[in-house]
């Protein structure tokens, strides 16, 4: 449905690559929590701008749900970073404010494109981020945190690998 490949795609896969290739290696309460919470803002940001902006069918009902899932898993994630004594930032680091900052700008067919595009990039990188801390993570209320999360990323991934046509 949505392949095609722009410059600034181009640029943000390769970089987004790069990011993901590390992202299956964290094994740190902190570092997964605070790249879990980047993430997850981000889903939720991003998705609440395509709806403001009026993506319609199947790109309105999959950012819809983003935005109810993130903020329940959200939710999760900090009770579980305060039980085991990790902080959990509040704002978008500066990569992920940058791609929220694109999508704000785009209009019509480049806005879903755009937010396709940066949903199925997330959601690559959240299910290596998770999967990787599941089962290499140090036990405790982060680690299954991860575990349980990971199926509901996991089908996020699917769905929008769907709508994309991939």
């Amino acid at each position: 449905m949505f392949r095609t490949l722009t410059a600034a795609t181009a640029a943000t896969f390769f970089a987004t690559a790069a990011w993901s290739q590390q992202a299956g290696a964290v094994t740190d309460p902190a570092e997964f929590a605070q790249k879990a919470a980047v993430s997850n803002m981000f889903e939720i940001q991003s998705s609440q701008v395509a709806l403001e902006k009026g993506v319609e069918g199947e790109v309105a009902d999959f950012a819809q749900r983003m935005v109810d899932d993130h903020t329940a898993a959200g939710e999760r994630m900090k009770a579980a970073a305060s039980e085991a004594g990790v902080e959990v930032p509040a704002e978008l680091d500066a990569e992920h404010q940058a791609k929220l900052e694109s999508l704000q700008a785009a209009q019509g067919a480049d806005l879903m494109r755009a937010y396709v595009d940066a949903q199925v990039q997330g959601h690559e990188q959240a299910v290596q981020l998770f999967e990787g801390f599941s089962t290499g993570g140090p036990d405790g209320p982060l680690k299954d945190f991860a575990g349980e999360t990971l199926p509901t990323l996991q089908d996020h991934a699917e769905m929008i690998r769907g709508i994309a046509g991939e």
